[in-house]
């Protein structure tokens, strides 16, 4: 639905989001972050779109249309617009009705000393998330990558590159959590390098720590949000220290 009247949410995400550019102590910008996290909860994950902003809008439905192709031209994941309007199934979509619509592609930064993924809509910060990074020897390249076509999975079967032992995810001990992004690397050191993913993980403890072979692991609840918000080929994950 469309809010009526505007609100001045819009504008006190905005000029938030432009201070983050500014020079800031942490102290400062994790206050900042922290009052644009909880105002995501609002203008992003409730239920209405404003009018005037251009990262969120609603969508008439047509008769034919699918909840995927809508997602598809809006660059975001059809399972977000199914959080974001209560649709129970993709099948479920009624012609007729306005849905809020998300204009993406989301992004994610990951910083390796803070072991914190940042979340993007575009330009716009959204929230953080603690993250587990690789360990020494095996450390997360930094660089720009991009989420890999195809590379989205629920719980895939998976062999461990060092043992050669297949996981899979009815194995009590399957490691990788509730999903797999899959990234590309396209600059920097990671320029070229494939294999690595985010994913969630069977040790919630490793979260905040060095211990994976290089890929960032997520609290399982927190890796089903951003699957759910990365979209193939268009969201990117930006590595630095």
């Amino acid at each position: 639905m469309l809010k009526t009247h505007p609100r001045p949410i819009i504008a006190a995400r905005d000029k938030l989001n432009a201070t983050l550019s500014m020079s800031l102590t942490q102290a400062q910008e994790k206050a900042v972050k922290a009052e644009m996290a909880a105002l995501s909860q609002e203008w992003l994950f409730g239920p209405a779109a404003y009018p005037g902003d251009t990262l969120c809008s609603t969508y008439t439905v047509k008769r034919g249309d699918l909840l995927q192709v809508i997602g598809r031209r809006h660059k975001v994941p059809f399972q977000i617009l199914m959080k974001l309007n209560n649709i129970p199934r993709p099948q479920s979509l009624q012609a007729g009705k306005a849905i809020k619509v998300t204009n993406g592609p989301f992004h994610a930064k990951v910083s390796r000393t803070a072991f914190k993924l940042d979340l993007y809509l575009r330009d716009t910060y959204v929230r953080s998330f603690k993250v587990g990074l690789g360990r020494p020897g095996y450390e997360t390249p930094t660089g720009r990558w991009r989420v890999q076509e195809g590379g989205k999975l629920e719980r895939p079967t998976w062999t461990d590159p060092d043992t050669q032992r297949v996981y899979k995810a009815t194995d009590p001990d399957y490691p990788l959590g509730s999903r797999w992004i899959a990234l590309d690397g396209v600059s920097g050191a990671a320029k070229g390098r494939t294999g690595f993913a985010i994913h969630g993980t069977k040790d919630p403890e490793q979260i905040g720590a060095a211990g994976s072979r290089g890929c960032i692991r997520m609290y399982n609840g927190e890796a089903i949000l951003v699957y759910n918000m990365l979209f193939p080929l268009y969201s990117t994950v930006e590595v630095f220290d």
